[in-house]
């Protein structure tokens, strides 16, 4: 009877154990899966741009160019639902960007004013088949800075650049540009105003939903990178993170200079808002002169291009020039006509 006993107490320790051990077990944490970090990550580290950022702010992402005190010499920048829209300075060409639902990306296309009257916009050509919005096409009319998302992208929009090719009518394979305006967050927009020589770039990274980060740097006049061997890596990942503007600031006088060009960027903003709220509605005078000043330049496009065309493209061409200097020696008469019946009509006023 004691065996018995001792038996049947050692088999419910036994049990005990296994089914604390089966308990143990059940309940073990599984094991932190492996982050593999992307190999374009390193390579984009050591290539970091140095940078000077003076100032950021954090606003809404819904109306963020609101905020952008851009010059009138930048061209115009729209936003509806998230799609961006970009005019140039003359107002004669546009780039938007749409969504197409039989790939679920936006896309880009540009139209130019003529006559009038927008032309039909068409898909602009070489940008790729990456989803692409936040368009900004410098004076220059050549070189386009935009977000892609897509292969090329650490994650979210990335900022790339690419420029137009007169010859190819196309632009060119699009660059990203790099820490530390790219990362795993979206980036959306890189916009330099050349007038005040500053740039913006616009982001949602550490953000909360809704809301993006405007930063304002000083554009370099040529690419400066940071001395990787200088730096540890942790300081140079916090540099390409931009987890601190103050750790830019090479030089005082310098961001204070260009504290003075942001505030006079920001007054000249606000004072062409409040003319822009209360200026005329354009005349038809207005209009005809912009009209006349946007088929000229038209034409000139039109007789550059003639000059080194093949005999088909100069038959096509040859009517068109022909309409469309004929219609411009009539706007420019119209013009004529009622600058004088304005001057006729003040004449009879001083009278």
């Amino acid at each position: 009877m004691r065996r018995l006993t001792i038996l049947l107490l050692a088999l419910l320790m036994l049990g005990t154990a296994a089914e604390a051990q089966r308990n143990k077990r059940v309940t073990r944490k599984p094991a932190k899966p492996v982050v593999v970090e992307d190999p374009r990550i390193a390579q984009m580290l050591a290539a970091t741009q140095q940078i000077m950022f003076i100032d950021s702010m954090v606003v809404d992402k819904a109306d963020f160019v609101r905020h952008l005190p851009l010059s009138a010499e930048c061209g115009t920048l729209e936003m509806k639902d998230s799609l961006m829209q970009f005019t140039n300075e003359l107002g004669d060409h546009r780039l938007t960007t749409y969504f197409d639902a039989s790939d679920s990306l936006c896309h880009m296309a540009q139209s130019d004013y003529i006559g009038n009257y927008w032309t039909t916009p068409e898909r602009v050509r070489g940008i790729g088949d990456a989803a692409v919005n936040f368009p900004f096409l410098m004076p220059d009319g050549i070189t386009l800075y935009m977000a892609q998302k897509g292969e090329k992208s650490l994650g979210g929009y990335d900022l790339f650049v690419t420029r137009y090719d007169g010859d190819e009518a196309a632009f060119l394979r699009a660059e990203n540009l790099g820490m530390p305006f790219a990362s795993d967050a979206n980036d959306y927009l890189y916009a330099i105003d050349e007038k005040h020589q500053l740039g913006y770039f616009v982001t949602d990274r550490r953000q909360p939903e809704g809301k993006v980060c405007i930063y304002v740097f000083v554009p370099n006049a040529t690419r400066k990178v940071y001395q990787s061997e200088a730096y540890g890596e942790e300081k140079l990942r916090s540099l390409a993170r931009i987890d601190r503007i103050a750790d830019t600031w090479t030089s005082v006088p310098e961001r204070n200079q260009a504290l003075h060009r942001l505030e006079a960027a920001k007054a000249e903003a606000a004072r062409n808002g409040k003319q822009n709220a209360h200026q005329q509605p354009a005349t038809e005078l207005d209009n005809l002169r912009h009209q006349a000043e946007v088929l000229d330049k038209a034409l000139l496009l039109a007789r550059n291009y003639y000059a080194k065309a093949n005999a088909a493209d100069r038959q096509t061409l040859r009517g068109e020039i022909i309409k469309s200097e004929q219609e411009l020696e009539a706007l420019q008469l119209k013009i004529r006509q009622i600058e004088k019946q304005r001057r006729n009509a003040a004449t009879r006023q001083k009278k």
